[in-house]
């Protein structure tokens, strides 16, 4: 589901170019610093069981979910991880020491041999989708990565349940909720009310796609040059978990959510 940086993301100075020898050098733009670990064994799409005895979660990456209903793609993704992952020495880049709900520690990861990120190595296979960050320069890095991914249609993004949805097809979006999604359109129309703003896709806001803005992002987007309150018009692609209140919404609470496609979005200090 994308804002501090607010710049088209693809002309981001990271270069991508086919194999990447430094990819180990770029899990730093995410924060933390690196500490070795021995991977023991992949327990699914994105988390790994290392041999100190602790689970991670690799960070700012989604892959299929059980409640995506489609167990081959869930199996899919725990088989590449475990391909790329296990038995490797690697280095984690863990910016906090807290853990999830489910004892998990959430780290960007490294295998020493190849200098392989994990996670761009996932994205680029089209195994995973970027779950956005909230640090500019990690996401500009991972979304660049994505990118690759998407304009070759690989791996998810050859299938219509991981691709990009259209705005205007409401009812795969309404299939879709409760599942994070990748949505591309232009909006319609923009209201505001409760502290949010709405930007609506579509002629009835409670039946087509929009897109809830925060007030707290607001703020964030004037201070950067930017108000969603003049965005009628404009292409996006958002990203996050989609619900519905009539019609199919994701509300969105960082720049990293939204990507604008017409013209570049105002860069971030």
């Amino acid at each position: 589901m994308v804002v501090p940086g607010f710049r088209h993301f693809l002309g981001s100075a990271l270069s991508v170019l086919g194999v990447f020898p430094a990819w180990a050098e770029d899990p730093a733009l995410c924060g933390g610093k690196p500490s070795p670990v021995k991977i023991a064994a992949a327990l699914d799409g994105v988390s790994l069981k290392l041999t100190d005895g602790r689970t991670l979660r690799l960070a700012h990456v989604i892959v299929p979910l059980p409640i995506d209903g489609d167990e081959e793609a869930v199996l899919r993704a725990k088989e590449t991880l475990a391909k790329i992952a296990n038995g490797k020495d690697a280095s984690l880049f863990l910016s906090s020491g807290s853990k999830d709900r489910y004892g998990r520690i959430s780290a960007m990861a490294v295998v020493i041999e190849g200098k392989t990120w994990l996670e761009a190595e996932l994205l680029v296979r089209g195994a995973a989708r970027v779950y956005p960050p909230a640090d500019d320069n990690c996401a500009k890095a991972l979304l660049q990565f994505e990118a690759k991914a998407r304009s070759a249609r690989a791996g998810l993004w050859n299938e219509t349940k991981f691709g990009v949805f259209d705005a205007k097809n409401v009812d795969a979006l309404l299939a879709a909720e409760g599942r994070f999604v990748v949505v591309e359109g232009r909006i319609r129309r923009v209201g505001a009310a409760r502290g949010r703003i709405y930007l609506d896709f579509g002629r009835r806001f409670t039946e087509d796609f929009t897109i809830v803005v925060l007030d707290n992002l607001r703020k964030i987007l004037l201070e950067k040059g930017s108000d969603p309150k003049s965005w009628r018009g404009k292409r996006v692609r958002v990203r996050g978990v989609l619900f519905s209140w009539g019609g199919p919404a994701i509300e969105v609470n960082q720049m990293q959510a939204i990507e604008l496609l017409d013209r570049d979005i105002p860069k971030s200090e």
